[in-house]
């Protein structure tokens, strides 16, 4: 057993030798433009950045077309082309859903990722960052051919097949998933370059490492069907490699795929959401270990509750009736133990330091909670969903899931974090909570309208009703452009941010990394975890000195810093590990 000196060598060692992998890599930045810095960077902040602005982008992309369907439906209950044509509107509620999930929320998850892992492992190094670049260009190529597909694309992802969208939706989806893999390989060579053998990785990294292995994973059975339409004679191409797509074994590939989907974004969520908890606690998660065995649950869980979506389809009986009620009920219980330690480490919400950010996260965890309760006793039974699948009740779930629970706790932790990978405070915090209460009304509104009415019968996909429904359709109409108007506030308050944003301090390391990993370590060193398990510990100060060959110390990139002593490191995690005084 190696002793404490050994460890804490080992671990200045460590550091040293990717700080001046880092030094290097900041050179070879320094001669770059910025547009090349656009086109190609290796720097984890700045490809972080690069997915925020585009997940900003289609945001806006995707809201456009939202609220093309919002004003629509909310005019008029007859069909009649009062914004658009009855076969764009169809077209836009395709592109909207590919350009908030795909767009906005696949984009921001990269982000997390890319940023987050560098930063809590203390390397700063992004593996085969040609990959990386090289799989988000793929990506944003991809997202525009589909979404220029034309009048075709109004089937909404055509998975009733022999229904086909245009030639460039098939092509644009496979290049996507190929530009995904791309930048998820990236990612999981990242966590692996900065991982030191024999030490358990920090367990927000262990959460993003798993969403990306099961959606890199789970892509190969779309993939498979999306090729499947592309060279059969509903791919547009004239090339029949293969027949016309059995439709329910295409939806059984489709939904393989896409409900892991679902999930990326929570489970990357996840990962931030255990990250920033204890720095507003105070204290470390209440039980590090437990936390720890939730990955590999959601991991199984989140790969199967797929089959929920064909519970009224002809398949075999152990998946249809049995595995899909059960798969989709046994995975609200490690969400609800999540939410249990969640509010368990927080305690006395009184006591919390509260900004935008939290607030976001917070009310994340209050809205899946309310998304999994409003799901659990319908969703998957065979004897209601047929009833419920095709009304308001099935997209205010989902709206729940994926704009208040998924998308707003995303925007929560870029608001925690935004400081550092900025390099600016916020400008403004009373436009991030006007941010945060426009985007909690406008889409609880919506959510809650759309369930209501669902309840009643309010039909999904259609571009006409019974006026009965319309008074639904209006407040979706109120509730969507709430929260547009809210991403407006937030879109000004990050460039006001990025043009006249007070500077922050510069360390080598994220300070809230570093308050991160002091009070897992003390939680698990708390739990019984052997030292030389814990995550690697960072500087006290977030500063990295290198040692010049001329005996000159200079800090790698950022000034003159030396790593912990064994006396200072000890007194940062006994101070820092029983709660930080001040977070960012």
């Amino acid at each position: 057993m190696a002793t404490h000196e050994e460890i804490r060598r080992q671990e200045r060692e460590k550091l040293t030798e990717w700080a001046r992998q880092f030094q290097e890599v900041q050179e070879r930045e320094a001669k770059r433009s910025l547009l090349m810095k656009v086109l190609y960077t290796e720097d984890y902040k700045t490809i972080s950045i690069k997915l925020i602005l585009a997940g900003l982008m289609f945001l806006f992309i995707g809201g456009a077309f939202a609220l093309i369907l919002r004003g629509q439906a909310g005019l008029s209950s007859e069909g009649v082309p009062v914004v658009v044509d009855p076969a764009y509107y169809f077209q836009a509620m395709t592109n909207h859903v590919m350009d908030m999930i795909f767009g906005a929320a696949f984009n921001v998850v990269f982000a997390v990722a890319f940023y987050m892992i560098p930063a809590l492992n203390g390397s700063r190094l992004v593996k085969w960052p040609k990959i990386a670049n090289a799989g988000f260009w793929l990506s944003i190529l991809a997202l525009f051919m589909m979404n220029l597909g034309g009048i075709q694309n109004q089937y909404l992802f055509t998975f009733l097949n022999p229904l086909q969208a245009s030639p460039t939706w098939y092509i644009g989806y496979g290049l996507m998933v190929v530009g995904e893999w791309l930048e998820m390989v990236s990612v999981l060579g990242t966590s692996f370059l900065g991982r030191v053998p024999g030490r358990l990785v920090p367990t927000a990294i262990g959460f993003i490492v798993m969403d990306m292995i099961m959606m890199a994973l789970a892509n190969i059975s779309v993939f498979i069907a999306d090729m499947w339409s592309l060279f059969s004679p509903i791919g547009g191409l004239n090339i029949y490699l293969f027949g016309i797509p059995n439709a329910e074994v295409w939806k059984g590939l489709f939904w393989f795929a896409d409900h892991p989907l679902v999930y990326f974004a929570p489970y990357a969520l996840t990962g931030a959401t255990v990250a920033i908890t204890p720095l507003y606690a105070r204290r470390p998660m209440y039980s590090v270990r437990f936390t720890r065995w939730l990955i590999p649950v959601l991991f199984v869980l989140g790969s199967s509750v797929y089959v929920h979506h064909i519970v009224d389809d002809p398949w075999p009986l152990i998946l249809r009736d049995i595995f899909a009620q059960t798969s989709t009920a046994l995975i609200a219980v490690p969400f609800a133990a999540l939410w249990l330690l969640f509010f368990t480490t927080l305690g006395d919400p009184r006591k919390l330091k509260w900004d935008p950010g939290f607030a976001f996260i917070f009310a994340a965890a209050v809205w899946n909670i309310i998304g999994g309760i409003q799901a659990e006793p319908t969703n998957p039974v065979p004897a209601v969903d047929p009833t419920v699948h095709n009304t308001g009740w099935i997209f205010g779930h989902f709206h729940i899931m994926l704009a208040i629970y998924s998308v707003g706790g995303l925007l929560g932790a870029l608001y925690v974090v935004g400081p550092d990978l900025f390099g600016k405070k916020w400008y403004s915090n009373k436009l991030g909570w006007l941010h945060f209460w426009g985007w909690q009304a406008g889409m609880g509104l919506f959510a809650i309208a759309s369930s209501e009415g669902g309840m009643f019968g309010l039909i999904r996909r259609e571009v006409a009703w019974a006026g009965f429904y319309e008074v639904y359709y209006q407040l979706l109409l109120i509730g969507g452009w709430l929260a547009g108007f809210a991403t407006i506030i937030f879109a000004y308050n990050l460039v006001l941010t990025l043009l006249y944003g007070e500077k922050m301090p510069k360390t080598d390391l994220p300070m809230w990394a570093v308050q991160t990993i002091a009070l897992e370590r003390y939680g698990m060193r708390r739990e019984g975890y052997k030292e030389e398990e814990l995550p690697l510990m960072l500087p006290a100060d977030g500063n990295i000195m290198i040692e010049e060959n001329n005996g000159v110390a200079r800090g790698s990139g950022v000034g003159v810093k030396a790593l912990p002593t064994e006396a200072s490191a000890d007194k940062m995690t006994k101070g820092a590990e029983t709660g930080p005084d001040k977070i960012l």
